[in-house]
């Protein structure tokens, strides 16, 4: 694939024949009859095989999936490398686990081990099956009240409505997008606020979605900023004039669509006779995201006395660049997907995004000062969502 290393392929699939070894060595360790472990043999390498045709061609063929508007291919492959390998990644642990009783010779023991191996492999595959059949289509609302210091009363009980990282190249149709529209619009949000990450790379990932955009409702105004995938960087291009092309045709759809889009600037407001400023930067993110953001020429022209909203992809930016260095009582950000994958037990909520994100999903205050992770609507790299469905936001502002 471009971009990467000969070596570096190589050690890919020396791994990934690496896991196959190990996993069918666990599912022969259980199989006691001859005739079965033929049979099982033959099916095992014959679908092993299939899946490293399809993770070749992907490598040989680069081109489908760095410069191309139809993402299926691409997502075909994860997906099915996503269901092939991770379930026997734990098959293989649990081989090599099992080890260790037969050096002292407690075969049944190790049978047991290789056995839980064998069941959290299919629960993985039925979760994540789950997780791109139903979970990346299931809509989640998250409603929180946001208790804003100082605020005034005219402003007590103004809704806003978040929603992020559509990633639009990720739907086949518009059906769920449809229905997630009705939805918003129930909401009767004074102002709706995208956060970035409209499309994966290209503006045409945007056709036949801009109707579903245009009928988005807000009492005071809908605005959007920009995301990292938003500027067409992890595309090849010809040259910088498609690029640039490409760049402006998406900020023309998405203002087409009833959005004024906020690049380094603010846009005035007027709720009940009182000023909202809604303060929108360019992607800020740590390397290698690009950064374009310029906070202080965001803020240059909003007015002492109005409540500020930040709208700022990157969540990183919050702690950068907005608490104690500015007085925004709230920021919303996306960027994140709460890395599409999660458990929820008894109200508290785990992403592996934490170890990579500080402020990977939901409500964060710091002082007087929050911050908000909306944990997006589209898939990127993997197509499915588990038990992080796609998102909208709804914040209920209140004075205290």
């Amino acid at each position: 694939m471009r971009g990467i290393p000969g070596s570096g392929v190589f050690i890919f699939f020396a791994i990934v024949f690496l896991i196959e070894l190990l996993a069918f060595f666990a599912v022969r360790h259980l199989l006691d009859r001859p005739r079965v472990k033929k049979q099982v043999t033959l099916m095992y390498w014959l679908l092993s095989f299939l899946m490293f045709a399809i993770l070749l061609l992907a490598f040989l063929n680069p081109d489908k999936i760095r410069e191309t508007t139809n993402y299926q291919f691409f997502y075909f492959v994860i997906s099915v490398s996503f269901l092939n390998l991770l379930p026997k990644i734990i098959l293989a642990v649990g081989y090599l686990l099992s080890i260790i009783p037969r050096l002292f010779r407690s075969f049944r023991i190790s049978r047991v081990v290789v056995m839980s191996s064998l069941i959290i492999g299919l629960g993985l595959v039925i979760t994540i099956g789950y997780s791109i059949a139903f979970g990346r289509k299931t809509l989640r609302i998250e409603k929180h009240e946001i208790f804003i210091k100082d605020l005034p009363a005219e402003l007590d009980q103004t809704i806003l409505l978040q929603f992020s990282d559509t990633h639009l190249g990720s739907f086949e149709t518009d059906a769920f997008f449809k229905r997630t529209v009705e939805v918003i619009n129930q909401q009767n949000a004074d102002v709706l606020l995208f956060t970035g990450d409209m499309v994966n790379n290209y503006y045409q990932e945007m056709e036949g979605f801009e109707d579903e955009l245009a009928n988005m409702k807000a009492k005071y105004g809908k605005f959007a900023i920009l995301g990292n995938h938003d500027y067409g960087d992890y595309s090849n291009w010809e040259n910088d004039q498609l690029k640039r092309n490409n760049h402006q045709q998406l900020c023309d759809k998405i203002e087409q669509a009833g959005f004024q889009l906020l690049q380094n600037e603010s846009a005035a407001i007027s709720i009940n006779h009182t000023p909202v400023e809604i303060i929108g930067v360019e992607n800020w993110g740590h390397a290698p995201f690009p950064q374009y953001a310029d906070l202080s020429k965001a803020l240059k022209d909003t007015k002492a006395n109005s409540l500020k909203v930040l709208l700022s992809h990157d969540p990183a930016h919050w702690e950068a660049q907005v608490i104690d260095q500015t007085e925004i009582p709230l920021t919303l950000s996306g960027h994140t997907h709460a890395a599409q994958t999660g458990l929820r037990i008894a109200g508290i909520e785990f992403s592996p995004m934490y170890f990579v994100q500080k402020y990977w999903g939901g409500l964060y205050q710091r002082n007087d000062q929050y911050l908000y992770v909306n944990r997006g609507f589209g898939c990127v790299g993997f197509l499915g969502r588990i038990d992080m469905a796609p998102e909208i936001t709804v914040l209920t502002l209140r004075s205290k």
